[in-house]
């Protein structure tokens, strides 16, 4: 199969058929690009592409495959030389979609794996519970909090000598049962105003020290609203800005550009699903969030790519 005779042969038939490349592109569900990749021999109609082609053309997919009309009988040799290439033809268009769907699944997988790191070690506070939490003064000039029972970990804030604690559990450790800290060192005792346990019910509690207003406001997941509003409201532009533009290439990059928030919304939803009220790591949470909008987006991209080569 001569890409460069083939491509003459199909420029000459679209010729006849008084078509464009866009309007012929157009016929057969492909970019105007690739008509004129075949058609200059940089590229060959995929199997799938080829049954359309030649019901468009109004030529066999023998002749598409030799190049010309077939007028007189082809001898056996040639009947199995256009066999061999469209079974050349079929192995390549094969193997380009057996590397998309590899890399799919393999995107696919980091996606699912992300996802279910973030929802086994995520922090989820835990309230208060009097006599569960106390500060102590310890004989080194240090402050330090210390819990009845063991937890994960420590989300501790400072702000003008008042220190803000909690203590939060995870998924992973519920799950696995594993005895976690107790004590958290929070500094030293002059430097130390305050220490306010975080959430508290319903005010933040004072355990140490003196504060003219116990309390302190936290907004975490304020920010996650407010990220979710700008994500959403970008992807519906950018999905409103593609669907107005006409021009292909355009369309393509307008197209990318409006998958990332779109991928970055799709992931927040996905990363904090069902543990709003829980979320008060903003650093931990943004991570995975980044994380799983980075390989979602490389997804639809492979997704698109492999879209690409199932219309050629």
């Amino acid at each position: 199969m001569d890409a460069r005779r083939t491509g003459q042969f199909i420029a000459d038939l679209r010729k006849e058929q008084d078509l464009t490349q866009r309007q012929l592109a157009e016929c057969l569900l492909v970019s105007d690009k690739a008509v004129s990749r075949w058609e200059t021999g940089h590229g060959m109609p995929g199997i799938d592409n080829l049954e359309a082609l030649s019901n468009t053309l109004g030529v066999s997919i023998a002749e598409l495959m030799r190049g010309e009309r077939i007028v007189d009988p082809v001898a056996p040799a040639e009947t199995d030389a256009i066999a061999l290439s469209g079974i050349e033809l079929a192995g390549a268009l094969l193997r380009k979609r057996t590397v998309a769907n590899v890399v799919l699944g393999f995107l696919a997988g980091v996606i699912v794996a992300v996802l279910a790191i973030v929802h086994l070690t995520s922090p989820i506070a835990l309230p208060f519970d009097e006599g569960s939490i106390r500060v102590e003064a310890l004989s080194d000039g240090t402050i330090a909090a210390v819990s009845a029972h063991g937890v994960a970990g420590w989300d501790i804030d400072e702000d003008a000598g008042v220190t803000y604690i909690s203590c939060y559990t995870t998924r992973w450790s519920q799950l696995t049962g594993s005895a976690g800290t107790r004590v958290a060192v929070l500094g030293a005792a002059e430097q130390i105003r305050a220490v306010l346990y975080y959430p508290g019910a319903p005010d933040d509690v004072l355990l140490y020290g003196q504060i003219a207003d116990a309390g302190v406001i936290t907004l975490p997941r304020l920010v996650y609203n407010a990220w979710l509003l700008i994500g959403a409201a970008a992807s519906i532009v950018g999905l409103a800005a593609y669907a107005l533009v006409r021009t292909r290439w355009y369309a393509q990059r307008v197209l990318r550009a409006a998958l990332l928030p779109a991928c970055f919304t799709a992931s927040l939803i996905a990363v904090l699903w069902g543990r709003f009220d829980e979320v008060y790591n903003a650093t931990f949470y943004l991570s995975g969030i980044c994380l799983t909008a980075l390989a979602l987006y490389a997804f639809c991209l492979a997704a698109l790519a492999r879209g690409r080569i199932a219309r050629r």
